[in-house]
């Protein structure tokens, strides 16, 4: 609507200043080009010409609106025609478009030959005389990434955007800068370093308040770091800036998740999965959340949903495994779980729980091999070797699984369940009905 609206306004301006004579026209053109109506002002300049086709100072005017949007050649263009229509009055404009000519094209020239310092010498000369070149601020911030520069860089191209807001080439240097820092941010991130990555990152929005990607690295520092209301506040700044992007409506449902507030979790999950339907790990997240929500079929819904979008999706078979252990289907968890492990076999607690499974449905000889898995991926973990002794057990040999049992002892989160074992072999009597 806004857009309607802007164009039935200028084509009512137009038809009012096509009434009008050339000398207002004019006067409308530079008013506009010094408010930055860059669309305005080259209407009123063009309608001044349909008054009077030979009228010059329009031609000077569209000049420089020209030197605004950084186009020379347009520039030049139409200094030649003011000077061809009224030579006494624009060849000094047209001789000074001609210096400016050669003065842009020894900054190309040295910024080519690596001749930094000559290309800002001449750039800064342009703009003494032309401070609205938006393309002299554009070759001063292509030095500045030149030279590696990124503040350099930044200011120019900020400087060249705010002359001419639409300058491609500056918007897009702008944005290589802030990649830049962005990238350098995650290289400190995954070395570890997170304060450095944390001034790159703010270093990156500096450069670009609206550079959504930084805030979303931010989010995820944060949360790494367990500070999950900061983390919060980048992130819905993303959101602000682009609400369409997914890993952050994952990632915030993530934090809730963490800090127990399922229902946001859940709805930020949904979120995630209705931008990107193709989104395995909210799916998978959603199913776990559905499941510990005693939400079954929901949790099987989405769950199979994923298996059949995604069929190597590990996790996603994982979630159904674990789903019906709840219901205590145990078939049907092994037959997932199966799936899971096959999928991925460097996750122990893939083959824990299919160890657990296998051991339920007395399937001894298969649970050894999934427990052994498990211990041989991460030997420290009393869970696998709970396992391991209860399928030894199951086989009968209470020397052995007591031995298993003794390894899982060490585990403190398996110490309880594993004594319990261990007194079970060591005092049947007191275990008999």
């Amino acid at each position: 609507m806004t857009h309607l609206l802007r164009l039935i306004t200028l084509i009512v301006t137009c038809s009012q200043l096509f009434a009008q004579d050339p000398e207002a026209l004019l006067s409308a053109g530079e008013n506009q080009l010094l408010s930055g109506d860059f669309i305005g002002a080259e209407a009123s300049y063009n309608a001044a010409l349909e008054a009077d086709q030979y009228y010059a100072p329009a031609h000077q005017g569209l000049s420089k609106l020209y030197l605004y949007k950084a186009n020379f050649s347009q520039a030049y263009n139409n200094a030649i025609k003011a000077v061809e229509l009224d030579n006494d009055n624009y060849r000094v404009w047209m001789d000074q478009m001609e210096n400016l000519k050669q003065k842009f094209q020894n900054a190309k020239r040295s910024i080519k030959n690596g001749m930094y310092d000559e290309a800002m010498k001449v750039c800064n000369e342009i703009l003494n005389d032309y401070p609205y070149s938006s393309e002299a601020e554009y070759y001063l911030g292509y030095v500045g990434l030149a030279r590696k520069d990124r503040e350099m860089a930044a200011k120019h191209f900020k400087q060249a955007l705010s002359i001419f807001p639409n300058y491609k080439k500056a918007n897009s240097g702008l944005h290589n800068v802030t990649k830049q820092s962005l990238n350098a941010g995650n290289k400190s991130y995954k070395r570890g370093n997170l304060s450095k990555a944390t001034s790159y990152y703010q270093k990156a929005l500096e450069f670009d308040p609206n550079f959504y990607l930084a805030y979303y690295q931010l989010g995820v520092l944060e949360k790494k770091l367990g500070h999950s209301q900061t983390a919060i506040d980048h992130l819905n700044k993303v959101i602000e800036i682009k609400p369409e992007h997914d890993k952050t409506w994952f990632t915030l449902g993530s934090i809730y998740e963490s800090d127990g507030n399922t229902e946001l979790a859940i709805e930020h999950y949904n979120k995630a999965i209705e931008l990107n339907p193709g989104y395995s790990k909210a799916y998978g997240n959603l199913g776990k959340l559905y499941t510990e929500s005693q939400e079954y079929k929901l949790a099987d819904d989405v769950l199979k949903t994923v298996t059949q979008i995604d069929p190597n999706y590990a996790d996603g078979f994982m979630r159904l495994g674990l789903l019906y252990i709840r219901q205590e289907m145990w078939v049907s968890a092994v037959d997932n779980l199966i799936i899971s492990t096959d999928l991925d076999n460097k996750d122990y607690n893939k083959f824990i729980n299919l160890a657990s499974a296998l051991n339920k449905l007395e399937r001894w000889d298969e649970a050894s091999v999934a427990a052994r898995s498990c211990t041989d991926l991460k030997q420290k973990f009393g869970g696998g070797w709970y396992e391991l002794g209860i399928s030894e057990m199951g086989r009968k040999n209470k020397t052995r699984a007591k031995k298993h049992f003794e390894r899982a002892h060490n585990d403190r989160e398996w110490r309880k369940m594993a004594a319990r074992k261990i007194d079970e072999i060591n005092n049947p009597a007191k275990y008999e009905k």
